[in-house]
């Protein structure tokens, strides 16, 4: 008999934690389940009778299952398309009343994306143990991000989790037409930068000299702006290894200090005020709050346990940590719609819509409302985004190109007025 560590959600919405016995991973679940309760977690316990023998077999074999477990890793890793066509299916079988368990499977055996079919055999190995689903897709592949996870977990609590897959591949699509959309728009100013910077150098390193040559020979002189652009690149050519060494270091520092919490969070929160970017970014997390808290209490969540859980379905450090703010303020009795417009994270649209659901009592209708408004709202700001994006990096890249197509043309036309002014 082995101990199992479990962390269970009860029927009334309270978090348990604790440990029972038995023969097997599978056996627990089964126990766990009977009685009703959500599996979170279920883990075997250390100190346990199995132990010696699971350690002695660990360092027996852990130089060979660490690459074993990164080729796996690699291989399940699918494409945004593939992760698209992954969401969609199992939405679509989950929806059609087909158990979780044999959805996964479904899609294993008949998907003809290897990828694909590896990652749905893999959850429903997993799932068929007793593991919920969130967990499996950590395991089974790096394609699942945390919000993709945290999003599924919420889906599995609130028995929504059809509906929540559904909004998922709205969101993926989005994001994946998005992406095409600005590759598209920076093709013709990445060509614009890339022969910006090839003619710059060839004016600066090879004609620039070459005047400069002409006019010395002459008795003249360059202009000044020339002779500072000949003094740039002659420093350049002659500390370019220190140069280059210093771009890399400071690179490098700003990667290490992209990995402490605290530059995370800031940069979390000074995102959410970037032009453009940051309401777009601030409407996406109304959506996702909003559709997930109305799923979980239209499925009798109560409030304070299903903000426990929106927590997670956030990336973003900075609006987590108002989350939490809100819910231990709701702990206490503070009136949801107050709190919201306290933080400052919130859509005005979506705080009065909460007002009014607490004011009548309809809570979970009225945030269903407000997600179908915001969702509207979201997909025309990226619409307009994608549509003002392309023309301003043009705009912005032909200011630069002419700017400096103008001074080289000044300094060859000042050369040449030099060159006649001797004759």
């Amino acid at each position: 008999m082995s101990a199992f560590q479990f962390k269970v959600l009860q029927k009334d919405g309270e978090i348990m934690e604790g440990a029972l016995e038995a023969a097997t991973r599978g056996e627990a679940t089964r126990a766990l389940n009977e009685k009703g309760m959500q599996i979170l977690s279920l883990q075997e316990a250390k100190g346990t009778n199995s132990e010696p023998k699971a350690a002695k077999k660990e360092k027996s074999t852990t130089k060979k299952s660490k690459p074993t477990a990164l080729k796996a890793a690699a291989e399940n890793k699918l494409k945004s398309k593939h992760l698209i066509q992954f969401t969609e299916e199992l939405s679509d079988l989950l929806s059609a009343g087909v158990n979780l368990d044999i959805a996964l499977k479904s899609i294993g055996s008949r998907s003809e994306t290897p990828a694909i079919g590896r990652v749905a055999s893999e959850c429903y190995e997993k799932v068929r143990d007793g593991v919920p689903l969130a967990s499996a897709l950590r395991y089974s592949s790096p394609s699942f991000n945390d919000l993709y996870c945290n999003l599924v977990s919420a889906g599995e609590v609130s028995g929504a989790l059809g509906d929540i897959l559904k909004r998922q591949v709205k969101y993926l699509t989005t994001l994946q037409e998005l992406r095409s959309k600005l590759v598209s728009a920076m093709v013709y100013p990445m060509f614009l930068v890339v022969s910006g910077i090839g003619v710059s150098a060839m004016f600066i390193f090879f004609l620039l000299p070459r005047l400069e040559e002409l006019m010395l020979s002459t008795g003249g002189e360059l202009p000044p702006f020339a002779n500072m652009m000949i003094s740039a690149g002659d420093v350049f050519r002659a500390n370019w290894i220190p140069i280059v060494a210093v771009l890399l270091i400071g690179i490098a520092l700003l990667v290490v200090a992209f990995q402490q919490e605290s530059t995370k969070r800031a940069w979390d929160e000074k995102k959410l005020k970037l032009p453009l970017f940051g309401k777009m970014m601030i409407t996406r997390f109304n959506v996702q709050f909003v559709e997930t808290l109305s799923n979980l209490l239209i499925n009798g969540m109560p409030l304070v346990k299903a903000m426990q859980l929106v927590e997670g379905t956030t990336p973003n450090r900075y609006v987590k940590e108002k989350i939490e703010e809100i819910t231990g303020k709701v702990k206490e009795g503070a009136v949801l719609n107050r709190c919201m417009e306290n933080s400052g994270v919130f859509e005005s649209g979506l705080i009065d819509m909460v007002r009014i659901g607490e004011d009548t009592g309809n809570l979970a209708d009225s945030m269903v409302k407000a997600g179908d408004r915001l969702d509207r709202e979201f997909s025309r700001s990226i619409e307009r985004m994608a549509v003002i994006i392309q023309p301003a990096i043009i705009l912005v890249m032909s200011l630069v190109v002419g700017v400096v197509a103008y001074m080289m043309i000044s300094v060859i036309y000042e050369t040449i007025s030099v060159l006649r002014e001797q004759r």
